[in-house]
């Protein structure tokens, strides 16, 4: 098997596994409020995980970049997520010491997650050329998007039927099967990289601060927006609608919709370059959105979160495929890291932070107005992308 149909096969694989484990926290959230558990603390936690995804990828990029070991990092990742559900699993247990076990396992998840996104885009930006990397990024984020979409379903009603504590263990065994899989397929490809320890990865990587520094503050308040309303809808459709198994549904409709949208993107990404298609998606994710929380019908509601998501969930093909055109490959974990980790992970913290801190006192409609604003100061925010390269 050559290099290009490896990378893309297993890191498919790597990202569909990655990506179910990103809105396993949001879900837990519908149980964990059941179970009398403070709004404020589940979303310090989810914060928390952000937080240290966005913090340590830059770690991992630093890592990859000098030492090439990819594979070896992703399997790592994909341990601490095992380890983390299984962690989950016993919150169920031991309600005495739930909160105990929900902070060690969310310490873990948020550590784990840190891993895939540099790592899988450096891989496929080493890769395919730059004109082709953003393609083989979008068919590989749709894998993502798979996840994304069956694991509402597949984790609520697994919770439903079987119970929290052995649904949630024979996940984290599956995610350790996997990700060995993933290792075995990624570890023949060899990864250039520069042993030096010296300055020149940051030089080189410096010399593109002046759009990476810009894309990065808008990515930033996009993905307070984004993530912000990923963690907290699944709460917000479910007490609206009286019904988790409906709520579960509405979102693996909705995030399936970026099972196509990514190779879509990543491809006009290719054709017509990143900056513009960063803008297309932002802008009409936020008319979505508002129009989600302004309609009241129920259908026509759900319809424009469906929209919503086809443009909100299709970031990965465009952020890294945008990196990739702009960025040496030498760099590329690390712009990765800069872009996705501290722009889109750390800045989605902060809006988890914010909903879960605001949700007691102001209601769940408002809690998920206030990401409507965030997301008008993230559209308006576009030109300081700058529209050419120095």
């Amino acid at each position: 098997m050559d290099n290009k149909r490896r990378a893309l096969i297993y890191t498919s694989l790597g990202h569909f596994l990655n990506d179910s484990f990103i809105i396993v926290f949001s879900i837990l959230i519908a149980y964990y409020l059941d179970m009398k558990i403070s709004a404020s603390y589940l979303g310090v936690m989810g914060a928390l995980i952000n937080i240290l995804s966005g913090l340590i990828s830059m770690w991992v990029g630093i890592i990859a970049d000098r030492r090439g070991v990819h594979a070896k990092l992703m399997l790592l990742g994909y341990a601490l997520i095992g380890l983390s559900i299984i962690l989950y699993a016993i919150s169920f247990l031991y309600i005495k010491y739930d909160l105990i076990f929900i902070a060690i396992a969310s310490i873990f998840l948020g550590t784990g997650l840190s891993f895939y996104h540099p790592l899988g885009g450096s891989i496929l930006q080493h890769t395919f050329d730059p004109r082709d990397s953003p393609r083989a990024l979008g068919i590989n984020g749709s894998f993502g998007s798979i996840g994304r979409a069956l694991f509402p379903v597949i984790l609520v009603f697994t919770i439903n039927y079987l119970g929290g504590p052995l649904a949630l263990s024979i996940i984290g065994i599956y995610t350790f099967i996997i990700g060995f899989i993933v290792f075995y397929g990624l570890n023949p490809i060899k990864i250039e990289y520069k042993i030096n320890k010296d300055s020149t990865n940051k030089v080189s990587l410096s010399s593109y601060y002046y759009v990476l520094i810009p894309l990065a503050i808008v990515i930033f308040i996009r993905a307070m927006f984004i993530s912000g309303v990923q963690t907290y809808v699944p709460t917000y459709l479910s007490h609206l609608l009286n019904s988790k198994e409906i709520m579960s549904i509405i979102l693996t409709v909705s995030y399936a919709t970026a099972i196509f949208g990514q190779p879509y993107f990543g491809k006009l990404t290719g054709d017509i370059g990143g900056r513009k298609v960063v803008f297309l998606t932002t802008i009409l994710a936020t008319l979505f959105y508002i129009g989600f929380l302004l309609i009241k019908i129920k259908i026509i509601m759900a319809l424009m979160f469906v929209l919503f998501s086809l443009f909100a969930f299709s970031g990965f093909p465009v952020l890294l495929g945008y990196v990739g055109q702009i960025v040496d490959r030498n760099v590329s974990a690390q712009a990765n890291s800069l872009i996705w980790g501290i722009g889109n992970t750390i800045g989605g913290a902060i809006g988890i932070l914010i909903g879960g801190l605001l949700l007691n006192k102001i209601g769940f409609y408002n809690d998920m107005l206030i990401f409507a604003i965030i997301a008008v100061i993230s559209t308006a925010l576009l030109p300081l992308i700058p529209s050419k390269r120095k």
